[in-house]
């Protein structure tokens, strides 16, 4: 079995067509979309690079939230009161309308919080793609990450000098701190 060398392609920012087309040379070599990654110092979306869309679980930890925190308003409203009954004034024991601007808040409560959670949860979560960075992606260029065997290093160097790549080496982990 053959180890598995992590490499760079730098790309200058206005060469965004011809990193997407790198991308696609990977694929043709049979390199997986889970072994490239792409660092760059502009947000570049998925679509522009022709890269699979990423999947994040926000929206479901999100919604969930936001359940929790009506289900949490319509025990507020409706059980509090069947269970300590208070008659006032006359009024009934649930009024609706003053149970629609709990019922909204607390909703949107719930759906702020888990998301903010989710979120940091996703940030400290580790990557497993490659990893490795180039001091020049900070001054705007494009870098494209791979992994792959040995043996496909000398196709991968003249495929993706001809796509105008400024550098193709096996990239450092360098960690941004110690």
């Amino acid at each position: 079995m053959a180890t598995s060398v992590v490499h760079m392609a730098l790309f200058k920012e206005e060469q965004l067509d011809e990193a997407a087309e790198a991308i696609q040379v990977l694929r043709n070599l049979g390199i997986s979309d889970k072994d490239i990654s792409v660092i760059s110092g502009t947000p570049f979306s998925e679509k522009m690079l022709g890269r699979p869309m990423a999947w994040t679980s926000i929206p479901l930890i999100g919604g969930a939230g936001a359940v929790v925190g009506f289900l949490v308003s319509v025990f507020l409203n409706f059980g509090t009161p069947l269970l300590y009954p208070i008659q006032v004034g006359g009024m009934g024991l649930q009024t609706i309308p003053t149970s629609i601007v709990l019922t909204f808040e607390l909703t949107m409560l719930g759906l702020l919080i888990s998301t903010f959670i989710g979120v940091l949860v996703e940030t400290i979560s580790p990557s497993y793609g490659p990893r490795g960075y180039d001091a020049r992606v900070t001054d705007g260029q494009i870098a494209v990450l791979f992994s792959s065997g040995a043996e496909l290093d000398a196709s991968l160097h003249d495929a993706l000098s001809h796509l105008g790549a400024e550098i193709v080496h096996g990239a450092e982990d360098k960690k941004l701190w110690p």
